[in-house]
């Protein structure tokens, strides 16, 4: 299998994290590649331009979510993404933490949008007020984590590695101690090692 990815994407993050932890990383070719330089293996493999996508047995695969899902599943049989499917309340808290990776990645366009005098404030605030309300929820969901470490675990910390990565000008700890002891508990694992962000 080939991997298209970089090494700043949080949707790439969860992926390379996703492989390290089922320790399958034998398995896979890693082709670091930036979506801009229009690498033309990557463009005809993702039309879209985005990364990261996977290639197997000359099939692309895309979208980090559906890319987990299929290596979970030819790999594990699907051990990470077991107790997710089996409840409609946990699929949330996934679709949620996603969303903060969205929210976030959106946030940090729009500040690069600053330097070319194009930054909108109403979006500007609508993204940060966004993220400060799914932090607050996603904290309130903490309790119902599976003990088993799953899809879930991986997703919310790349988020929050994410955030810790590009918005260091936003304090989410200050408001959130306890996702912030969660963070810390879970960043020492091996698969948040090697899917660091730079």
């Amino acid at each position: 299998m080939k991997l298209f990815y970089t090494l700043s994407s949080p949707y790439a993050a969860c992926v390379r994290a996703t492989i390290s932890e089922l320790k399958a990383e034998h398995l896979f070719e890693f082709v670091e590649t930036a979506p801009f330089d229009n690498n033309p293996e990557f463009l005809q493999a993702n039309p879209l331009g985005k990364v990261p996508c996977l290639i197997d047995e000359g099939a692309a695969i895309l979208d980090s979510e559906v890319i987990c899902d299929y290596i979970d599943a030819n790999i594990s049989g699907g051990a990470l993404f077991e107790q997710v499917y089996a409840n409609w309340q946990l699929k949330t808290f996934y679709s949620m933490c996603s969303g903060l990776i969205d929210l976030s990645v959106n946030r940090r366009i729009e500040k690069l949008r600053e330097k070319e005098g194009l930054k909108s404030e109403f979006w500007w605030e609508r993204y940060q007020t966004a993220i400060e309300r799914t932090l607050t929820e996603i904290e309130k969901r903490l309790s119902s984590l599976p003990e088993e470490f799953c899809i879930i675990h991986i997703n919310l910390v790349c988020a929050l590695n994410y955030l810790d990565f590009r918005h260091g000008d936003f304090d989410w700890r200050s408001q959130s101690s306890d996702l912030a002891r969660f963070h810390g508990e879970y960043i020492k694992r091996p698969c948040f090692e090697s899917s660091k962000l730079s």
